[in-house]
């Protein structure tokens, strides 16, 4: 691979996260938005298409919550953390199944609003971004693994030049030496 191509391919490894948050959050505006229209048509679906915005807007502020989070409890062992721990469960290609769940919801019950459909699509691109993600956290796993196994087979080769074989004897030093250098270490 030439390293125009490389480039060109890192560079879209690097923006998918920020462009996936951007799309997310816009995602669910647009989703709050077909859910009030939805329900100012007198459908009942739409307090649920609302509702189901405030969670894909939730899902998608997650590592900003993580961040304030991290900056306001140092401790690791909270119970807030713990609780947090739960909703972090939620990671990327369970975000793409459930995003594709309520995707089909918007494109079975569109009560002939176009929105809906609009609103379905742009929720299956979220969940294909995800996809991504999570391909992506594959293969710089996989890439990782790769590197430091070929580092495992050299890093033992000249041990046996640097081992001295030999043990060291017997200290003959005096009590009173012993003693002031345990209270020397003692004082430290």
């Amino acid at each position: 691979m030439s390293t125009y191509q490389y480039t060109k391919c890192a560079c879209f490894w690097e923006y998918l996260v920020p462009f996936t948050r951007f799309w997310g959050v816009f995602t669910s505006v647009i989703l709050c938005g077909v859910g009030v229209d939805v329900t100012f048509h007198r459908h009942s679906v739409g307090i649920y298409i609302i509702i189901g915005a405030v969670v894909v807007f939730f899902l998608e502020i997650t590592w900003a919550v993580t961040l304030f989070l991290q900056v306001c409890l140092r401790n690791e062992f909270s119970p807030a953390y713990r609780c947090w721990d739960a909703v972090l469960w939620l990671d990327r290609w369970k975000k793409t199944l459930l995003y594709v769940a309520f995707s089909i919801l918007l494109f079975i019950f569109p009560h002939r609003l176009w929105l809906a459909s609009v609103a379905g699509i742009m929720l299956v691109l979220l969940a294909s971004l995800y996809l991504l993600l999570t391909c992506k956290t594959l293969f710089e796993t996989r890439d990782t693994l790769l590197q430091s196994r070929e580092e495992s087979y050299d890093r033992f080769e000249d041990i046996p030049e640097v081992i001295d074989d030999s043990l060291p004897g017997p200290m003959h030093d005096s009590l009173s030496d012993s003693l002031v250098d345990q209270d020397v270490i003692l004082e430290m």
